[in-house]
């Protein structure tokens, strides 16, 4: 925990101390207060920027801890952004600098010797506005996109001969919720009309359903309870819940009436034809509870025959051991499709796939969802929070 934050410490310290400084180059003002503003406002960021963690892993919550982390996390999506402009920009400014330093002779000769130092500040000024200006609309979009609700998205896999009565079956995930400081109970109350407004034959909740206990948060994930399918709705750990008492969060989902899949299956019979739907521990579980390591072969271990075997995994990653468990199709979530830039590149550096309908190795389908919910910055650029919809053909 020490060494991960003195890393995430140093990260955030290189992006705001370069922020600051391009924001003192670029902008006009000289008067001192100005500049030790900005620099103040930033160095509060940074120091600020573990503290929503921190406070989490030692159980302190609370309304002050809810308004920290607004500020915490609007921060830093909004100077993410920013610091993205800065880059691209001084890129563009290098590769202009090494373009003119080899410049053939006759075309350097046209490049005026004598910079005009009045005109270089003046637009450097206006540029640094205008990033200014497009990374706070940027940072607005991406905050209605984050908290404007979940879109209903129908995906069909064509696994091939599937009966047809499962055909007609309709299994709707939700998943990587975050509830807790950011999301509440008027959000998740929303997502379950939403969820039984489609009459679900099945409801799969794949993982992070919530950052902090069940003593905190058990009035926010209420409605989860008025959630209605005809074959019953599910429940597989994420990391987050690891992070918040898993074993807590697995007898409270009980409770509201989710049966939980702890490398476990069962067998769902609809109109004649059976599906088998197994579910596992999250990737990296066995890491905090060691009878919790993720093995999708434990899952379908002892399983009867099924036309369709499906895999609730919260992370891609388990794809490879589902796979070659033989299952037919893996349903995740975990990366919210990276949420929004530069943290895209990350996800996608770091997992097999971020998001949507893939065929792993010519076998096993995968479909990762971007997620219902957000974590961090509430910002989703090119992204949406969703609501899934399968049907199989």
């Amino acid at each position: 925990m020490i060494l991960f934050i003195g890393v995430a410490m140093l990260i955030c310290g290189v992006l705001y101390g370069y922020i600051a400084r391009r924001l003192l180059q670029g902008l006009s003002t000289r008067k001192k207060y100005s500049r030790k503003l900005i620099v103040a406002y930033l160095f509060v960021c940074w120091m600020t920027s573990l503290l929503p963690i921190i406070f989490h892993g030692m159980g302190i919550s609370g309304s002050w801890v809810d308004l920290l982390t607004w500020f915490v996390y609007l921060n830093l999506g909004f100077f993410s952004l920013l610091f993205v402009f800065y880059v691209a920009f001084d890129v563009l400014q290098l590769a202009r600098a090494f373009y003119r330093q080899w410049l053939s002779p006759m075309l350097r000769a046209k490049i005026p010797e004598q910079p005009n130092h009045e005109r270089r500040a003046m637009m450097s000024n206006v540029l640094s506005v205008g990033m200014l200006g497009a990374t706070g609309s940027l940072t607005g979009i991406g905050i209605h996109q984050a908290v404007a609700g979940a879109v209903v998205r129908e995906v069909n896999v064509p696994l091939g001969n599937v009966p047809l009565p499962l055909q007609k079956l309709r299994i709707v995930q939700f998943t990587d919720l975050h509830i807790g400081p950011m999301i509440k109970r008027d959000y998740v109350a929303t997502i379950v009309a939403e969820i039984n407004a489609l009459k679900p034959d099945v409801i799969v909740m794949t993982g992070d359903l919530v950052d902090g206990s069940v003593n905190r948060l058990q009035h926010d994930v209420a409605p989860l309870a008025e959630l209605e399918a005809r074959y019953g709705k599910y429940f597989i750990t994420g990391n987050h819940e690891y992070y918040s008492g898993a074993e807590a969060w697995i007898a409270h989902m009980q409770y509201l009436g989710f049966q939980t899949l702890i490398n476990e299956h069962t067998l769902i019979s609809h109109e004649g034809a059976d599906l088998l739907l197994a579910g596992v521990t999250d990737y990296r579980a066995h890491q905090y509870l060691p009878e919790h390591a993720s093995s999708p072969a434990k899952a379908i271990q002892g399983a009867p025959a099924a036309a369709v075997k499906i895999l609730l995994a919260h992370q891609p990653k388990s794809i490879e051991e589902a796979t070659k468990a033989g299952f037919d199709l893996q349903i995740s979530g975990h990366t919210h499709g990276g949420q929004y830039y530069p943290w895209n590149f990350i996800a996608k550096m770091v997992n097999p796939y971020i998001q949507g309908l893939h065929k792993h190795k010519n076998k096993t389908w995968i479909y990762v969802s971007p997620g219902t919910g957000y974590w961090g910055p509430p910002i989703r650029l090119g992204t949406e929070p969703e609501i899934t919809l399968f049907r199989l053909s």
